[in-house]
């Protein structure tokens, strides 16, 4: 081979060497780039994830509850019926004449 063909060769097989070396890098910038938004994608579905089964708790806990101030209420409810009609008539009277005193 003639000098100037080897030379040629050097240079072109250089110039594919670049070429490479930035398809390569373009390459591993675009599988980045992917990794990330795979990632943030990820993140951001355990996120809704995860308070979507917070929101299942809190509102079990908070019918629970709910539950538990009606029973109370119910049962002061019961108690306020069973009080005897004439001493809340008595009290009410007693009220009364309290303030008219005044």
């Amino acid at each position: 081979m003639s000098g100037r063909l080897k030379n040629l060769l050097a240079k072109a097989e250089e110039e594919a060497q670049g070429i490479m070396s930035e398809a390569q890098a373009k390459a591993d910038q675009m599988v980045n780039a992917a990794k990330e938004e795979s990632e943030r994608r990820l993140v951001k579905a355990q996120y809704r994830t995860d308070l979507d089964e917070f929101l299942v708790d809190a509102e079990k806990e908070a019918r629970q509850e709910a539950k538990k101030i009606e029973k109370e209420y119910d049962k002061q409810a019961q108690e306020i019926k069973t009080f005897p009609v004439e001493k809340i008539k008595e009290a009410a009277g007693m009220v009364v004449e309290e303030v008219l005193q005044r």
